[in-house]
C-alpha cells in the first residue's frame, strides 16, 4: 500500500472520529442539572442555583454527579479543582481569559476524571497545569494553560480506544516548567492547538501512543516541538508547524519495536538542532526510517539540516 492511500485512510478514520466528538457530545458529556459558581457573588446563601451560586468551584463540584455542568462566573478562583466523573465545567462568557483557576504549587491545578470535559477557562500554575488520571475519557476545549511548575498538561495511560480518548481542540499551552503536554500511551487527539515557550519538549508521546495532530504549532520550546517514540505507537498528523524550538523540530525516537509515525503537509523551521530527527536508541532500532512517513513538508533554516539520516544514539 502506497503512502498516499495509507495516510488517507488514517486520516478519514480521524475526521470521523473528530465528527463524533463534535455532533454528538452530549452522549459523553451529557448534563442533567447545571450549578452555578460566583465568588464575587453578594447572596450567602449557596446552593448552586443561579440566584445562590457557590462561592468556590470545589463546593461546586462536591455537589456535581455524573452528567452535571458546572458554570463559572467571571474571576480568579485560588484553588486546586478535582472534577469528578462525568461532569462537564465551562465559563460563563465563553471568554477563556475571564475566568481563571490558579493552582498555586504542590498539587495540579486541574485533576479530570473518567468522562469530564472542561472549557472556556484559563488554568495556571499548579504542579502540573492540568492531570487527566488514569483510563480517563476526557475533553479540552479553549482553554489556555500557563505557568505549570512541571507538565502544562500530563495525560496518564488508558486504553487504546476513543472511550478513552484525550481530545484537546484550541488549547494553548506555555511557560510550563517542562513538557506542554506530556502523554503516556493512550490514544491522544489535538486538533487547532499551540505549545510554546514550554520548558522541554512543546509536545511529548511515549511509546504506544495512538495519536492524531493537525494545525499544531510548538515554538520556541526549550526542547524538541514534537518528541515521539515509535515504538507500539500509530502517530499520524497533517498542517503542523514546529519553529525556533531549542533542539529537533520534530524528534523521532525509536528503540526498535514496531510501530508507526506520518508527517504530512508540515513545516519545521530555524530550530536549533535538525527539523526532523531520526534517533536509534539501540542498534535494532536502526531500520527505524520504514515506518517513518514523511510527505509533502517544508523545512528550513534548521543548524543541522532539515532532515537528519537515522543517528544512533544511548
Amino acid at each position: 500500500m502506497s503512502f498516499r492511500t495509507l495516510f488517507w485512510s488514517k486520516y478519514a478514520l480521524f475526521a470521523v472520529i473528530l465528527m463524533t466528538v463534535v455532533i454528538i457530545p452530549a452522549i459523553v458529556f451529557g448534563s442533567s442539572k447545571t450549578i452555578y459558581v460566583d465568588h464575587g457573588a453578594s447572596s450567602n446563601a449557596q446552593d448552586g442555583t443561579y440566584d445562590h451560586p457557590y462561592h468556590d468551584i470545589s463546593s461546586a463540584l462536591d455537589h456535581a454527579g455524573d452528567g452535571d455542568k458546572v458554570i463559572i462566573h467571571d474571576g480568579t478562583y485560588k484553588e486546586h479543582v478535582t472534577i469528578p466523573k462525568g461532569v462537564t465545567v465551562e465559563g460563563n462568557s465563553k471568554d477563556r481569559g475571564k475566568v481563571v483557576i490558579d493552582g498555586g504549587s504542590n498539587k495540579p491545578a486541574v485533576t479530570m476524571k473518567h468522562g469530564t470535559s472542561l472549557s472556556f477557562v484559563t488554568v495556571k500554575n499548579g504542579k502540573d497545569g492540568i492531570s487527566v488520571v488514569k483510563d480517563a475519557l476526557a475533553k479540552l476545549y479553549d482553554v489556555l494553560v500557563k505557568g505549570a511548575d512541571r507538565d502544562g498538561i500530563h495525560v496518564e495511560k488508558a486504553p487504546l480506544e476513543k472511550n478513552h480518548r484525550l481530545y484537546a481542540e484550541k488549547v494553548e499551552v506555555r511557560d510550563s516548567g517542562k513538557a506542554g503536554i506530556y502523554s503516556d500511551a493512550r490514544y491522544t487527539v489535538l486538533v487547532n492547538c499551540s505549545f510554546h515557550d514550554n520548558g522541554t519538549d512543546g509536545v511529548d508521546f511515549l511509546a504506544g501512543v495512538k495519536g492524531w495532530l493537525e494545525n499544531v504549532t510548538s515554538n520556541g520550546n526549550g526542547g524538541s516541538g514534537w518528541k515521539a517514540v515509535v515504538d507500539g505507537s500509530d502517530i499520524w498528523s497533517r498542517n503542523n508547524q514546529f519553529r525556533n524550538n531549542g533542539r529537533e523540530g520534530v524528534e523521532i525516537e525509536s528503540f526498535g519495536a514496531a510501530g508507526s509515525f506520518g508527517v504530512k503537509s508540515s513545516k519545521t523551521v530555524d530550530n536549533g538542532r535538525w527539523g526532523i530527527a531520526l534517533v536509534a536508541r539501540n542498534a535494532s532500532a536502526s531500520s527505524m526510517w520504514k515506518s517513518i512517513f514523511l510527505e509533502k513538508n517544508s523545512s528550513w533554516g534548521n543548524r543541522y539540516g532539515n532532515v537528519s539520516s537515522v543517528i544512533r544514539a544511548n
